[in-house]
């Protein structure tokens, strides 16, 4: 019986683990979508210096934007991944800080 609950418990942490991951790259998504909505005037409402930035590096076009924000996107799901296969214990708070900022960031583009 120990077994069994040890095995539902380590499933259980997956399975809110996994909710998480695909959490911030669904809104990810979501802010790729509304960026490349709001294309034409991005430049004035983006927050972000390094977007600014990169829409300024590319001639105020934001197609190299896109690119660095979808690379990073990638990047951080895969380190979230491999962290929590390597260190369990540091993956926690990582996968839940960065939530975190998603949920800011979906709040931030209902504003």
């Amino acid at each position: 019986m120990k077994t069994l609950i040890r095995i539902f418990t380590s499933y259980s942490h997956l399975i809110a683990y996994t909710e998480l991951w695909l959490f911030i790259g669904l809104v990810s998504a979501f802010d790729i979508y509304m960026s490349i909505k709001a294309q034409e005037y991005l430049f004035l409402i983006e927050m972000n210096p390094v977007g600014r930035w990169l829409i300024q590096r590319d001639g105020g076009d934001i197609a190299l934007f896109m690119g660095v924000k979808t690379a990073g996107t990638v990047l951080s799901l895969g380190l979230l991944v491999w962290l929590y296969h390597l260190k369990k214990s540091w993956a926690w708070p990582s996968i839940v800080a960065l939530s975190l900022v998603q949920l800011f960031v979906l709040w931030n583009l209902r504003q």
